[in-house]
């Protein structure tokens, strides 16, 4: 499994690395500062060992940029674009990559050109597995049984980028994060990072089912599409969170349906979606910060109403939680 990300127009690699040559058995890890121009930021943190490769990248771009991605030999790609509108483009047709999704594929060999447009900042995070890399990390997990996509990899049906995606949760985010950030210890990094990436796969295959579920609550097609993309929104904007009305424009969707299909879809309000949110991230900051710097970096403009809202949440206030 050979990676290699080039910008077409600096004529640069912006990495190049092949993980199957990697002899070392712990994590290898580069921060790499991108090339310098006046029109192109990027900074770029890989990590990698034998049969595996995870890359956390952030363009800003003044014109337009095309990333010409290769790849060569078999692998599982699990990727997520938090930032960006970027496009993958085919001979016939210039597909959306889509914020907020997880896209996974199983393939080979392939040449995928990205076009990121000028004054759009992008950020992307993915994760790529050799086969034997996958089927060696989830050989004993009793879930894969029932998994389609693992049914795909064991028998070698390939399996397109864009045929299987996912909308982003909570959980999966945060795991997303904590695997291409990497900052645990070296000494304990491989074991750590084999137990979360068998989270992902798991958390993949919960969203799964929960999307097959979906058909039998009366949501056709359409609308879920817009429902899973008005979900995956908040979680990149829970912090400063559109009004329902702004969602139901994002979305396309009218706000009478996108109130009661979110609700049929995830058992729960918008509003008590995105306070579910900013609780899960402010028991993260307990102790990083004072409560009025949570408050402020959560959205709220008043420091009691944040503690009254973590009260109902937890039972106690913020500073309480520092001594529990």
């Amino acid at each position: 499994m050979y990676i290699e990300s080039k910008l077409e127009e600096i004529d640069e690699a912006l990495f190049s690395v092949d993980p199957s040559e990697v002899r070392d058995p712990n994590i290898l890890q580069e921060k790499i500062a991108g090339p310098t121009y006046s029109w192109l930021k990027a900074k770029t943190k890989i990590q990698f060992t034998k049969g595996l490769f995870i890359v956390d990248t952030y363009f800003e771009n003044d014109r337009d940029l095309t990333d010409i991605f290769s790849i060569s030999g078999e692998y599982i790609q699990i990727s997520y674009l938090g930032k960006g509108d970027s496009h993958l483009m085919c001979a016939k047709e210039s597909k959306p990559v889509g914020i907020g999704c997880v896209n996974c594929c199983y393939n080979r060999n392939t040449i995928t050109t990205i076009k990121m447009p000028a004054n759009s900042p992008t950020h992307y995070q993915a994760l790529f597995l050799s086969k034997e890399y996958y089927l060696q990390l989830l050989k004993d997990e009793a879930w894969v049984a029932n998994n389609s996509f693992y049914k795909n990899i064991m028998e070698g049906e390939f399996l397109e980028w864009g045929t299987c995606k996912y909308p982003i949760d909570y959980n999966l985010y945060h795991i997303f994060n904590e695997v291409t950030r990497g900052d645990w210890k070296r000494d304990f990094k491989k074991y750590y990072l084999d137990l979360r990436l068998k989270e992902i796969f798991l958390s993949l295959h919960l969203c799964q089912e929960e999307l097959e579920r979906a058909t039998f609550k009366g949501i056709n097609d359409e609308n879920l599409e817009k429902i899973k993309t008005a979900h995956a929104y908040l979680i990149e904007h829970f912090k400063n969170p559109p009004t329902i009305k702004e969602l139901a424009r994002i979305v396309l969707l009218n706000e009478l349906q996108l109130k009661r299909d979110f609700k049929k879809m995830y058992g729960k309000t918008i509003r008590s979606f995105i306070i579910e949110l900013r609780m899960e991230k402010a028991k993260s900051l307990l102790g990083k910060h004072t409560v009025s710097e949570m408050a402020e970096i959560l959205g709220y403009r008043s420091v009691p109403h944040f503690i009254n809202t973590f009260k109902k949440c937890y039972g106690y206030t913020p500073k309480q939680g520092l001594n529990q």
